[in-house]
């Protein structure tokens, strides 16, 4: 996909019992991929790895404060997101993309600039790629969180825990 993104969204559909995952470009062409469970939970794991990647992270040696930054800058990146506007009904499918393709694979990638490049694979042998910026992978992640939620399949997606240098905190005594 060569045109600039301009929303995604993800919603679970119980008859397929997949995600169907939309992304609509400035021109309003609809790119929409299945996700399964399986890839859902695959995809997290790479995103997961990429955030433990950046320099500000890395930079923690305590597992549990790398864990808190880790959560921050989750948070920040989806505070800083537009989750308010609502689909765009108007759209057209993207070129040759009448119907949603099923991903079966996905591939992450971090570029020297700090962008991020998320490639879903397809059995129709096709490739979705979508040029994201770090904060574009955090909100992905979020949206995929709330429909795996609403999809009830028990993935318990987080990035990092914010809570745990509380915790280790208040085990301290004084």
């Amino acid at each position: 996909m060569t045109d600039a993104l301009h929303q995604m969204t993800a919603e679970f559909v119980p008859v397929q019992d997949r995600i169907l995952f939309r992304v609509t470009t400035r021109d309003k062409h609809e790119y929409r991929v299945w996700l399964t469970r399986r890839l859902v939970k695959k995809l997290w794991g790479i995103a997961v790895r990429s955030f433990e990647a950046e320099p500000e992270v890395q930079a923690q040696v305590q597992p549990r404060v790398k864990n808190a930054v880790l959560s921050m800058k989750h948070q920040q990146a989806v505070e800083s997101s537009d989750f308010t506007t609502k689909r765009e009904a108007e759209v057209k499918p993207a070129p040759n993309m009448e119907e949603p393709l099923l991903a079966t694979s996905v591939r992450v990638t971090r570029g020297d600039t700090g962008s991020v490049q998320v490639v879903f694979l397809t059995t129709e042998g096709r490739a979705v790629n979508l040029n994201l910026n770090e904060e574009m992978l955090h909100a992905v992640c979020h949206i995929l969180q709330g429909a795996a939620d609403r999809a009830g399949w028990d993935l318990q997606l987080s990035v990092g825990d914010a809570a745990a240098l509380m915790r280790a905190d208040a085990n301290v005594m004084h």
